[in-house]
């Protein structure tokens, strides 16, 4: 399947915002294209589910997420055609949580390995993850359970977080 192939399948499916995004790489200039979708929380499990429809094996990458003030943005990274030389697409499905209840759908009963990346953001952003135990993976118990390192609202991390960039080299303060 081809970019464009997506975006239709995309569209067809779900009311959403797609966007294609197109960069040149290496020495002979060979273009790759990035497919961007943002989702409602409600249709995000479908949209997940959907990749299936469109290859046998789509490949989860990671998920990457940010708070964006009132919200947090989780962003999940799949390719379709991973592995084929020249004809990877990359496909990233954005979905926005409200800060006050973050809370979203697991996809390790599709992906089984997305297990780390749901664990991180649970760990690092306070968002809950239906279907996943919340597990203290990244953080050890001197983080207080309401403090979120990723999170610009998040007290309590202050009193485990180093800012390098304010030490002398070579020196602790």
């Amino acid at each position: 399947m081809k970019p464009a192939g997506v975006v239709n399948s995309f569209k067809k499916e779900f009311e959403n915002n797609i966007e294609i995004h197109t960069s040149e790489h290496g020495k002979g200039k060979k273009k790759t294209v990035r497919v961007w979708i943002t989702v409602k929380n409600k249709d995000f499990k479908k949209a997940v589910r959907h990749l299936f429809k469109l290859q046998e094996f789509p490949h989860f990458s990671v998920s990457s997420g940010t708070d964006l003030g009132k919200e947090i943005e989780i962003i999940n990274h799949f390719v379709l055609n991973y592995g084929e030389r020249l004809k990877a697409i990359p496909v990233s499905i954005k979905v926005k949580l409200p800060k006050r209840k973050p809370e979203m759908e697991t996809i390790t009963d599709l992906f089984p390995s997305a297990i780390i990346s749901e664990q991180e953001k649970m760990e690092m952003l306070g968002i809950t993850i239906k279907g996943i135990p919340r597990n203290r993976v990244f953080t050890d118990e001197s983080m207080p359970s309401n403090a979120f390192p990723w999170r610009k609202d998040s007290k309590g991390v202050e009193k485990i977080a180093r800012n390098l960039h304010e030490e002398k080299r070579g020196n602790k303060k």
